[in-house]
């Protein structure tokens, strides 16, 4: 990913990362065009579920976006075959995408 320079508008490279939660993330970021030579940080957030995961952290809740047929899902779960599968880059966890979200900690 690259962004652009916020000043000369050149596309900088992302040069470090630090990550401060499954959704959040700091990029530092360099400007490409040498006259300009800016540096700066910019954030990212995961904040909108447009396709749901095959492989869900039950520890991320982003709220599924409003486009998303929840009963057409529904009902494709419900009365679909299912087929063994093996990951091979993710462990697998299943979480209902209907059940309410669980708040962290007591209230």
């Amino acid at each position: 990913m690259r962004l652009r320079c916020p000043h000369c508008s050149h596309l900088g490279t992302i040069v470090a990362l630090k990550v401060l939660s499954p959704t959040v993330s700091h990029h530092y970021v360099r400007c490409g065009n040498f006259e300009c030579g800016h540096t700066w940080r910019a954030s990212t957030e995961a904040d909108l579920t447009l396709s749901p995961s095959s492989t869900p952290d039950p520890t991320v809740v982003l709220p599924l976006s409003s486009h998303i047929r929840r009963d057409v899902l529904a009902h494709q779960i419900r009365s679909g075959d299912s087929v063994e599968h093996k990951p091979m880059l993710t462990p697998p966890t299943t979480r209902d995408l209907f059940a309410p979200a669980v708040p962290d900690g007591p209230s």
